[in-house]
């Protein structure tokens, strides 16, 4: 009786103690998370800002240098932002009578992991057009921003579509849109949630030293995330297709043509880069054929709807050069190269 009473006493008190564990645990995560959102981090407050419609965007007139990269790829980049926080050169000014306004939107690779705002596909393709077509001056401007997911591009149109653009591009990274749309959802400090991200982040933690050195966010997490939740693949996709539903009838109230491209990562292009990636992280096809599920999943749905879309693997697998940087997996120049030549090609404005 004795030994029962101490061994009810000590499960007791381990109990509470786990109890604890747990709350601050959460608070811990839900600290994590909602420093993130704030945007105050010295690495963030010098190149982004909140915004109450697009939760994010870019700061105006910024002029910053990052050196970076591996010894085989060293990198120097200039980020430079206009007077509206687009990552181009030249300041949006009062519309020209024979422009047409091309507002693109995507999440970092459209933002451009680029030595010069020039060399984005943005870019590219407005050059391209404007030296094909003398007569329309085309303004294409660079509305990517990094962590960008289907809510922000909802509101990013919102926030400037007294642009009057012609066109509304939206670049979406199949990569990991999906996960970052279940991630900036406003019940993401739920317990529910939080469990999900601390689970991410354990699983992270026990990974080989050479699985913790690869690149994690650009399409290797969004798999193991859908690997260990299985049931989020969908709750992804409703509030995806939410959120476009709203851009649909945005751009029906405005009289602006929605198109949306659909950008793979390294990991759907490359079938070498595939394979060791498979077998550095033991997967099966299930899961590394995630990524390509939730894609099919969204071209349907477009399909349906009846929104221009492009996918550009196609476009990106027919070659044997580079289009993804070693040390990140952001696309590279030759890559932003192909896309925008697609676009000028493919995409007939007029």
């Amino acid at each position: 009786m004795k030994y029962a009473r101490l061994i009810k006493i000590n499960l007791l008190v381990l109990s509470g103690l786990l109890l604890l564990l747990a709350i601050i645990m959460y608070f811990m995560e839900v600290h994590r998370i909602q420093t993130f959102f704030s945007f105050t981090s010295e690495k963030q407050s010098e190149y982004f800002m909140p915004d109450s419609t697009a939760m994010f965007v870019h700061k105006p007139n910024i002029h910053l240098y990052d050196n970076w990269g591996t010894p085989q790829q060293k990198m120097s980049t200039e980020r430079r932002t206009n007077n509206l926080g687009f990552r181009d050169d030249d300041d949006v000014t009062e519309r020209k009578p024979n422009e047409m306004r091309v507002l693109v939107a995507g999440d970092s690779h459209t933002d451009g992991v680029l030595r010069y705002n020039t060399q984005s596909f943005v870019n590219i393709w407005e050059e391209k057009l404007n030296i094909a077509d003398t007569t329309t001056y085309y303004n294409c401007m660079n509305g990517g921003v990094g962590y960008y997911t289907f809510r922000n591009y909802h509101g990013f149109l919102k926030k400037f579509s007294y642009l009057k653009p012609d066109v509304f591009l939206i670049n979406v990274f199949t990569g990991n849109d999906f996960r970052e749309t279940v991630k900036f959802e406003d019940d993401r400090t739920s317990i529910s949630n939080i469990y999900k991200s601390w689970h991410m982040r354990f699983r992270r933690k026990f990974q080989s030293g050479e699985q913790q050195a690869f690149p994690y966010i650009q399409g290797i997490e969004q798999m193991l995330y859908f690997e260990s939740f299985p049931n989020e693949k969908e709750r992804a996709m409703q509030i995806a297709k939410k959120y476009l539903l709203q851009i649909i009838e945005l751009c029906k109230q405005k009289d602006i043509r929605l198109v949306i491209t659909l950008l793979p990562s390294k990991l759907e292009v490359k079938p070498k880069f595939y394979k060791n990636i498979q077998t550095l992280f033991d997967l099966d096809e299930e899961t590394m054929n995630t990524n390509r599920e939730l894609t099919n999943m969204l071209i349907d749905f477009l399909a349906k709807q009846q929104v221009e879309h492009y996918d550009l693997k196609p476009v990106l697998q027919n070659t044997s050069e580079k289009l993804y940087w070693d040390i990140d997996l952001h696309i590279n120049p030759k890559a932003h190269e192909l896309i925008g030549d697609f676009l000028f090609k493919e995409l007939h404005l007029n």
